[in-house]
């Protein structure tokens, strides 16, 4: 793996731009408005993480800190999402993606232009092997987005969705086809994650295939 200080660089797509996430963009994206996706509530339902997996060497010039975040900026200068990688593994060569893009910003492709430009930084530059994520299997734009840059399925989990208020919507016919994403029983409703992972070559076959119109799709 590269190791190398990246505090300053800048990665410039067509639309996008990704950069050092900085205090001030917290406060932006709190103004963010919320997303108007019926189940947008469980995206983020937390991992449970074993004992000790996070217990790696950060040293990967990322100061010793488990997280490194990016901002993501349009062609005008305006916070529209972010990118961050934790589980950082200097050893393994891998680290677990999160990105979120705001509602205002969505369906637009920004948020598959954002991470192809990181892909080939991630990949090339920083000389990671593996990226990993997880994904709410009812969050459909995402799983088909990383699907299509070449992400793989690995296995999957299921999370407790407690008391969501998006659950009432389950006993509706309308949302019938996300009955699937879920599992009821006497102790809740879980929610379907997917874990999902690439690996620098198969972005390499994959990246030149992906033509313009798939990256702003």
């Amino acid at each position: 793996m590269s190791r190398r200080n990246d505090d300053d660089v800048i990665l410039h797509g067509e639309r996008v731009l990704l950069r050092q996430w900085q205090r001030r963009d917290a406060l932006a994206q709190d103004s963010w408005p919320a997303y108007t996706d019926a189940f947008s509530g469980l995206w983020n339902l937390p991992r449970a993480v074993a004992l000790g997996e996070d217990d790696d060497d950060y040293s990967f010039n990322f100061t010793a800190v488990p997280r490194r975040i990016w901002a993501i900026d349009n062609d005008r200068h305006q916070l529209i999402g972010r990118l961050s990688l934790r589980e950082i593994k200097p050893v393994e060569g891998s680290a677990r993606l999160g990105i979120s893009i705001g509602a205002s910003y969505v369906s637009q492709g920004l948020g598959t232009e954002a991470l192809c430009t990181f892909l080939d930084y991630f990949f090339n530059d920083l000389g990671f092997a593996h990226m990993v994520l997880d994904v709410a299997a009812v969050n459909i734009r995402a799983v088909r987005c990383y699907e299509r840059l070449g992400f793989r399925h690995v296995g999957h989990d299921w999370r407790d969705a407690r008391y969501d208020p998006s659950l009432r919507l389950l006993d509706d016919p309308r949302y019938a086809d996300y009955l699937r994403f879920f599992q009821r029983s006497r102790h809740g409703t879980f929610v379907l994650f997917y874990e999902m992972e690439l690996s620098r070559d198969q972005w390499r076959r994959c990246a030149p295939h992906i033509t313009a119109r798939e990256r702003a799709s």
